[in-house]
């Protein structure tokens, strides 16, 4: 009679924690880069968002004017403040002619979002996305120090996995980009 041979268990269990191992590692890396997919994103929104800003002062000679006051590109709900000039109940519809589809492609809810403020007159700005970066490391200079406070073991202000470090403790991941009193972040 022949024997016919098969699979041990050791050999059976070796295989499937070998597989257990890969797959692990495969969605790790898999969801760090959805991670940075989104970052990447967020800082191309960034850009665009300047880019409208700025054609928008180069038609009309001023930056769209909140009198100070913060309103959200993505999140009406958040900051619902108007916009003054030009008169447009949320930034998302005063900006229609320059700039299409600025969202979070995470929305994390609450208070967080894409922000803008200018002081009365229009003469400066400040374009602000708030608790939504997920890795500041993905951002560089638009790191906003004045809310991300570095220290000597993270003096870019955020820590090994691009969280915030900061005093006092808590303060959110957020990255900035303006001119004028706003040039070094808001």
């Amino acid at each position: 009679m022949k024997k016919i041979r098969g699979f041990t268990l050791i050999e059976l269990l070796v295989v499937i924690a070998i597989i257990s191992l890969l797959s692990a590692t495969v969605m790790t890396n898999l969801n760090k880069a959805r991670l940075r997919s989104r970052d990447i994103r967020r800082l191309a929104d960034l850009r665009q968002v300047q880019k409208a800003v700025e054609f928008y002062y180069d038609d009309n000679g001023h930056y769209p004017d909140t009198h100070g006051a913060w309103t959200s590109f993505d999140s009406p709900s958040y900051s619902p403040n108007d916009i003054y000039t030009p008169n447009a109940a949320d930034l998302s519809t005063a900006m229609s002619p320059y700039l299409t589809g600025a969202k979070d492609p995470k929305n994390l809810g609450g208070d967080s979002g894409y922000l803008y403020t200018a002081p009365t007159g229009g003469a400066s700005y400040c374009i602000l996305f708030y608790r939504t970066p997920e890795d500041l490391r993905n951002f560089g200079p638009f790191v906003n120090k004045n809310r991300c406070n570095g220290n000597v073991t993270y003096p870019n202000g955020y820590d090994n996995n691009g969280q915030c470090v900061s005093t006092p403790a808590g303060a959110p991941n957020s990255v900035a980009i303006g001119i004028g009193p706003y040039a070094g972040g808001c």
